[in-house]
C-alpha cells in the first residue's frame, strides 16, 4: 500500500477560527508529512486541578466549511465511566442539565435548572432591564415556539444561543449561531435527546442533531437508543428494569456530511421544512459490535454487544443506563462514480481495544471497562473484500485494586495523650476543617480535642526502596474556644452547613436552636440562628441527615410508613419547606421499609457510584437497593446478584456490616468483620458483588472494640481501622490494613505509541502537598475537603534515542 496522506479536521484549524466551529472543543494536531509518526497523541496536565489530560485525534475525511465534525478521543483522570471506558468520551458537544450543584427539578418556567454548553460555561438567561427574562414568540413552518435567550457565564464564543419551546406540546430544542453563521441544532427530535421515559417533557441531555452553514453545507448526527439485545432480564439485578428505562441512554452513531445536494434551512412561519439530503459523500459509524468485523457497512447487519459492567446513574433524577461500548470508529466515502471507491467504501478506521479482551478478570476485583489500546487502520478495496493495513497500536495503562492484607500498628507518638486509647463513643474519626483528612476529634471531661491527621506527607522509606505512606497524626489540640452547649441547647451535633468541608457545631432542638460557624482560621463564629427550622423531633430514630438534592449539603429526611417527607437544606438559613414523596405499597417499586426497622439492617450508600445515598437492604446472601432519585424520591428495587453470604460457623449480624468505597471507583463494596477475619466483597457497578477477598488475619471484633472503614492515609481510598480501649490492648490501641496498599487504582499511569516514544504518570493525593505545605508554614488559602489524584511525576521516555525527560 503506496504513501496515504491522512489530514485530520484538527490539522485544519489553522484555516478556520477555533470559535467559528460549531464543536467548541477543538484539539491541535502536529502537522506531519509522510514519514512515520505516532497518531498524534498529546498529554498534558491541567495547571488548576493536576488531572491529567490526554488527546488521541479522530482522523476523519476533510470536508467543506466548518461544518465537518471534528473528533478526538479524551481522557481525563477526573471523569467516570461511558461509552468509551473510565475516564475517556468523545467530543461531540451536548448541552445538559447542571447536577453538582443540585439535581434537576424541569421546572424550566422558572429557570430551576442550569444548562450547560459543552465547551462553554454555565448558560444564563439574558434579561432585560427590569430584570425579566427576554423571549420572542416565532412561528416556523406552522409550529409556534418561544424562543429563550442564554449567554454564557463567561463570554468567549459570540455565538447566539436559544432554548426553542413548542407552545403546543411544551418540548424544547436548543439552536446557537456561531458568528461565522454557522448553525447547530441541539436535541432536535426524541432520538437526540435523553429523557425521562415517563415525562417527554424532561429532558436532561440535548445532543447535537445538526450543523450547517450559509453555503449549503450540513451535516447530521444521529442517535441509537437501545434495544435491550444481549441483555439478561432473568439477571436479579434487571428484574425490576422496564425497557423504556433501558431505553434512556443514547449512543452516536453516525454523522453524515459531504452531502450531494446543497441544503438551506428554511424559517419561514407557513409550508414544509426543507428535506434533508438523501445523498452523502463522508459518513463516520461508530461501531458498537454491531458491524462485521472484516467487511463493514454503514447500516448494522448484527446484534451489538453488551459490555461486562453496564452501569447506572440517577443524577438526571431518572436512570440513565449504559449496556454498550464502543469498539471501532468507521470513515466510509460516498462516490458511486469513482474506480475503487464506489458507495460504502471503507477508508480507515479507529480500533478500540479493552483490557478484560486481553486478560479475563479474576472472581474477585471489580470489572470495569478500560480502554487498552487505539489503533489506526487504514483499508483499499480488493474485490468484495478490503486491503487493511495497521499502524502500530497506542496502548493504555492503568492502575490496579490488589486487596493486601498486612495488619499495621500506629507509631507510640501518635496515639499519645488519648486517656482512653480509640475505643468508645467519645472519640470519632472526622475532618473538623475540611482538610480532606479524617482526625480524631474526643469529648473528655466536657472539653473537645483533637488530634490532626498528617499521614498524607508522611512518607517512609522501605527496606527494598520504595517509600511508603504510613499514618502520624499531629499533638492533642484544645479545640479553640468551645461553643457552650448550655448556649446553643440539646443535641448539639457537627454538621457541614455551607458544603465547605468545615464542620460547624449546631443545635437543632428549641429553645436556642441555631450554630456555630466553624472558620479557616480554626475558630468559632458567633453563635447565629436558623432563620427557618421544621418542626421535627430529632431524637426520631428514623430522621437522617443525608444529601438528597445532590447539592452537597445534608438534607433531612423522615422516613414513616407510606411516605418520606425531605426538608431540603437552605445551609445558613436552615432547612426549606417540607417535600413529601408518597412509597408505593409494592417494594419492589418503592422503597417499604423505615430507616429504624429494629433489624439494623437498612444503610444508606452509594451503590451505583452516581455520587448519591441510596437506600440499602442488606441480609445473609441478599442486597438491594432503591436507587435515590432526589428530594424523596427512590426507584425501583435493584437486588445485587452475588450477594455476600456469611455461611459457615457465623450468624449473620448486621452489626458487622460495613459499606464503604474500598477502592475508590465510587461504589459502595461490602465488609464483613467476621470472629476469624474479614471479607471485602467488590461492588460491581451496582450489579452484582465477586467473590470476597479474605483478610485471615485481623483482631477480633467485640463490644469493647471497634472496626471502621476510613481514609486512614488521605489517599481517597480505605483503611480497615481496628481501634480499642481494654487496657490490655494499651500498647497498640490502633491497628490497621491499607486496602489499596497506598495506590489509587483506575488511573492512567502510561501511555506507548510502539514507535519509541512511552509516557509514565505517577500520581499523589493532593493532601500531600496540603499537609507539607502547612507544616512548612504556607499553609493553602483554599482548601480541599476531599482528596483529589494528582500527577506528581511525568516521564517521557525515548526508547530510540534513548532518552528521559522528567516533569
Amino acid at each position: 500500500m503506496g504513501s496515504l496522506r491522512v489530514s485530520s479536521n484538527a490539522e485544519r484549524a489553522d484555516q478556520n477560527a477555533e470559535d467559528d466551529r460549531a464543536v467548541l472543543p477543538s484539539v491541535a494536531v502536529p502537522k506531519g508529512g509522510g514519514a512515520v509518526r505516532g497518531i498524534g497523541e498529546k498529554l498534558s496536565v491541567a495547571a488548576a486541578t493536576g488531572t491529567v489530560a490526554l488527546s488521541v485525534p479522530v482522523a476523519t475525511s476533510p470536508g467543506r466549511g466548518d461544518v465537518a465534525p471534528s473528533l478526538r478521543l479524551a481522557y481525563d483522570s477526573g471523569a467516570g465511566n461511558g461509552p468509551f471506558g473510565f475516564g475517556w468520551n468523545v467530543g461531540v458537544p451536548s448541552i445538559t442539565r447542571k447536577t453538582d450543584k443540585g439535581l434537576p427539578r424541569y421546572r424550566d418556567g422558572d429557570e430551576s435548572d442550569v444548562f450547560v454548553l459543552t465547551g462553554s460555561d454555565d448558560l444564563v438567561p439574558l434579561l432585560d432591564g427590569t430584570g425579566a427574562r427576554v423571549f420572542t414568540d416565532r412561528t416556523v413552518h406552522t409550529v409556534a415556539y418561544r424562543v429563550h435567550s442564554y449567554r454564557p457565564r463567561i463570554e468567549g464564543s459570540f455565538s447566539r444561543i436559544e432554548r426553542w419551546v413548542a407552545l403546543d406540546t411544551g418540548i424544547s430544542h436548543w439552536r446557537t449561531i456561531s458568528r461565522a453563521n454557522v448553525t447547530a441544532l441541539y436535541g432536535l427530535d426524541a432520538n437526540s435527546c435523553v429523557t425521562d421515559p415517563d415525562d417527554p417533557l424532561r429532558i436532561f441531555a440535548y445532543k447535537l442533531a445538526r450543523t450547517f452553514d450559509d453555503k449549503g453545507n450540513v451535516a447530521t448526527y444521529e442517535y441509537a437508543a437501545d434495544d435491550g439485545t444481549g441483555v439478561d432480564a432473568t439477571a436479579a439485578h434487571e428484574a425490576n428494569r422496564s425497557d423504556a428505562a433501558r431505553r434512556t441512554q443514547r449512543y452516536l452513531k453516525r454523522i453524515c456530511y459531504g452531502n450531494v445536494q446543497p441544503y438551506f434551512a428554511d424559517w419561514s412561519p407557513t409550508g414544509d421544512e426543507p428535506p434533508l439530503p438523501t445523498d452523502w459523500h463522508l459518513e463516520v459509524v461508530f461501531d458498537y459490535g454491531d458491524h462485521a468485523p472484516d467487511v463493514p457497512v454503514p447500516a448494522p447487519d448484527r446484534p451489538w454487544a453488551l459490555r461486562p459492567d453496564p452501569f447506572s446513574a440517577y443524577r438526571a433524577a431518572f436512570e440513565v443506563r449504559t449496556y454498550r461500548r464502543c469498539a471501532r470508529i468507521l470513515q466510509f466515502h460516498h462516490f458511486p462514480a469513482e474506480d475503487g471507491v464506489g458507495a460504502n467504501c471503507l477508508v480507515r478506521s479507529l480500533d478500540l481495544r479493552y483490557a478484560d479482551q486481553d486478560a479475563v478478570p479474576n472472581a474477585v476485583d471489580p470489572v470495569y471497562t478500560f480502554l487498552a489500546s487505539a489503533t489506526p487502520c487504514g483499508y483499499r478495496r480488493e474485490g468484495a473484500g478490503y486491503l487493511r493495513v495497521a499502524a502500530p497500536p497506542l496502548e493504555f495503562t492503568y492502575s490496579t485494586p490488589h486487596v493486601q492484607p498486612d495488619v499495621l500498628t500506629l507509631d507510640g507518638e501518635s496515639f499519645a495523650n488519648l486517656p482512653e486509647g480509640f475505643g468508645g463513643e467519645r472519640f470519632r474519626w472526622i475532618d473538623l476543617d475540611g482538610e480532606g483528612l479524617s482526625g480524631i476529634l474526643s469529648d473528655v471531661g466536657g472539653a473537645w480535642f483533637y488530634k490532626r491527621n498528617l499521614s498524607a506527607a508522611n512518607r517512609v522509606p522501605q527496606p527494598d526502596g520504595s517509600v511508603v505512606t504510613r499514618p502520624r497524626f499531629g499533638p492533642v489540640e484544645d479545640v479553640a474556644a468551645l461553643p457552650s452547649r448550655t448556649a446553643v441547647g440539646n443535641g448539639q451535633r457537627l454538621l457541614d452547613l455551607s458544603g465547605d468541608g468545615r464542620l460547624d457545631a449546631v443545635a437543632l432542638a428549641e429553645p436556642g436552636a441555631g450554630f456555630f460557624e466553624r472558620t479557616a482560621e480554626s475558630t468559632w463564629a458567633p453563635f447565629q440562628r436558623f432563620a427557618s427550622l421544621p418542626q421535627v423531633d430529632w431524637s426520631e430514630p428514623n430522621v437522617r441527615f443525608v444529601d438528597l438534592t445532590g447539592d452537597g449539603l445534608a438534607d433531612v429526611l423522615l422516613t414513616e410508613d407510606g411516605v418520606f417527607t425531605v426538608w431540603a437544606s437552605l445551609g445558613a438559613a436552615g432547612f426549606d419547606a417540607a417535600e413529601r414523596a408518597a412509597v408505593p405499597s409494592d417494594e419492589e417499586r418503592g422503597p417499604r421499609v423505615v430507616l429504624a426497622d429494629g433489624t439494623q439492617t437498612i444503610f444508606l450508600a452509594d451503590m451505583t457510584g452516581d455520587g448519591l445515598s441510596d437506600l440499602v437492604r442488606v441480609r445473609d446472601g441478599e442486597l438491594c437497593y432503591w436507587p435515590n432519585l432526589g428530594y424523596g424520591r427512590f426507584g425501583a428495587k435493584v437486588t445485587m446478584d452475588s450477594a455476600p453470604h456469611v455461611g459457615g460457623e457465623d450468624v449473620f449480624d448486621p452489626k458487622r456490616v460495613r459499606l464503604a468505597d474500598v477502592d475508590g471507583s465510587g461504589t459502595a463494596d461490602v465488609v464483613y468483620v467476621r470472629g476469624d477475619g474479614v471479607d471485602v466483597w467488590f461492588n460491581r457497578s451496582g450489579n452484582a458483588f465477586g467473590d470476597p477477598a479474605r483478610l485471615a488475619v485481623f483482631p477480633s471484633a467485640d463490644a469493647a472494640n471497634d472496626v471502621q472503614v476510613v481514609d486512614l492515609l488521605g489517599t481517597g481510598t480505605a483503611c480497615l481501622v481496628w481501634s480499642s480501649s481494654w487496657p490490655a490492648d494499651a500498647a497498640a490501641p490502633l491497628r490497621y490494613v491499607d486496602l489499596m496498599g497506598g495506590s489509587k487504582p483506575h488511573l492512567l499511569t502510561s501511555v506507548r505509541n510502539n514507535l519509541g516514544a512511552e509516557t509514565r504518570v505517577t500520581y499523589a493525593p493532593s493532601t500531600r502537598f496540603y499537609v507539607a505545605d502547612r507544616e512548612a508554614g504556607t499553609p493553602w488559602i483554599t482548601r480541599l475537603h476531599f482528596p483529589v489524584q494528582v500527577a506528581e511525576r511525568v516521564e517521557t521516555f525515548d526508547w530510540i534515542g534513548r532518552s528521559r525527560f522528567v516533569t
